[in-house]
């Protein structure tokens, strides 16, 4: 199957996935391994989507093809449930945590990191830069997870950060540890002491409460108490990289970019725009169905079999007439093999509420260019992706359903960004599909 992201995530997955100046008073709400080919992401609570090498197509000798029995449809989830070990180990978002955003965002990312680690300082930049693009859908929950082992300052790096917190700046002071970490990081544990000092001097905080809550017993223990938990997640496999990022409870593993942290995003407001029920039954097998998809690039036309996947082109045309397919990219495109598209947050994992199952028959193969065919979970469940060959790849042939053939505009799909999620280290913005217009004759 072709997968694209392996989903510890945060969903960071596949896609791999600087320091902020200004940041908003804010008080502490104390305040796989898959046989790669085609296919859409099945979401699992695990590692977050993971691509492997997608493979080169090569002719192979015909396949045999049984043809299926009539497609069924049913509801599935857009987001996965929450791994049960994190749900009872890891504690919700309270009014404890150190909270950045609304607190009726729909998003929330908890991440348990490090000060003096240049690692805990990139995500920090990027998540704040992804809070500042989503604000009202994003909340950022930070909790200590010092790695004193490796950094002598972090146990007192978080102690400083929190005393500033109890002065209702955490949030500022954490950027004064991270955008100036250079300052700091080799210095002795007295000079950093005195550093910090300075710090919250500048913050206008009062410096007499700040020394006594830095060094005092309570500090010194709220932050053990942070680190002995992320301890027992690790214990239990639910922390497993380094630094740990969680988008409503669901792990993402790095690398992470802010495009594939934002496709994360995308992926998680999927929900609110997918399906309650599979799309009613309203093609007519007996008529002729042509899809235009407009690019940037040129129009791409694409005949569709609804004689001979009527569940596919069914699908396919109530996504498009709904807007479903407007402004998604083609975010999987190899030269030589296929061009993948289908999904609006470009994640490779979103799916439209429902999946039907595989339309297959013998007389429909991947056998030369331009075959369109719906990419599967690797579970016989088709959803919203769909892929275009750029070359005969029968390899494909009983594994995929081909629902349609481009009859003009192969030119436009060669001149598409070259895009592997699986191989990039960070991918180049995929082209959209401006959107899709549906003729009936």
């Amino acid at each position: 199957m072709l997968k694209t992201k392996t989903f510890l995530i945060l969903l960071g997955g596949i896609f791999l996935i600087s320091a902020c100046s200004a940041l908003p008073a804010s008080t502490p709400t104390a305040t796989a391994t898959a046989t790669e080919i085609l296919a859409t992401h099945t979401p699992t609570i695990t590692p977050l989507p993971s691509i492997t090498p997608t493979p080169t197509a090569s002719p192979v000798p015909t396949t045999a093809i049984t043809p299926s029995d009539p497609a069924t449809c049913q509801v599935v989830s857009v987001v996965p449930t929450a791994n049960p070990t994190a749900q009872v180990l890891m504690p919700p978002a309270t009014a404890d945590d150190w909270s950045y955003g609304s607190d009726q965002a729909s998003i929330t990312i908890i991440e348990y990191g490090d000060f003096q680690s240049s690692a805990s300082a990139q995500i920090y930049t990027l998540l704040m830069q992804l809070q500042k693009k989503y604000p009202d859908e994003v909340r950022l929950v930070f909790r200590h997870f010092p790695l004193s082992e490796q950094y002598d300052k972090d146990l007192l790096a978080a102690q400083a950060a929190n005393a500033a917190g109890a002065q209702g700046k955490f949030w500022q002071f954490a950027n004064q540890l991270y955008s100036k970490q250079s300052d700091w990081s080799s210095l002795s544990t007295d000079d950093f002491t005195n550093w910090a000092y300075e710090r919250a001097a500048e913050l206008g905080l009062d410096a007499a409460q700040f020394k006594t809550d830095m060094l005092s017993q309570t500090m010194v223990d709220d932050v053990q108490q942070t680190r002995n938990n992320a301890y027992t997640l690790m214990a239990a496999g639910t922390l497993t990289t380094d630094p740990y990022l969680f988008f409503n409870e669901l792990p993402v593993a790095p690398p992470y970019s802010l495009d594939s942290l934002t496709n994360d995003v995308e992926y998680f407001k999927l929900p609110g725009k997918a399906y309650s029920e599979c799309p009613p039954m309203t093609i007519d097998p007996s008529k002729q169905y042509t899809a235009t998809l407009h690019t940037e690039k040129g129009d791409i036309v694409i005949e569709l079999y609804a004689d001979k996947a009527p569940w596919a082109v069914n699908s396919f045309v109530f996504l498009a007439e709904q807007g479903w397919y407007n402004n998604s990219g083609f975010y999987r495109v190899i030269p030589g093999f296929i061009a993948q598209a289908g999904d609006p947050s470009n994640s490779g994992m979103g799916n439209p509420g429902y999946a039907f199952t595989n339309e297959l028959t013998p007389d429909l193969r991947f056998d030369e260019a331009g075959m369109v065919g719906m990419a599967n979970d690797g579970n016989n469940g088709n959803g919203s992706q769909f892929f275009i060959t750029y070359d005969a790849v029968p390899s494909l042939d009983g594994k995929y359903t081909v629902f349609g053939q481009v009859t003009s505009g192969m030119e436009v799909l060669k001149t598409l960004r070259p895009r592997n999620p699986a191989t990039d280290a960070v991918p180049i913005t995929p082209d959209p599909i401006l959107s899709i217009d549906i003729e009936v004759k």
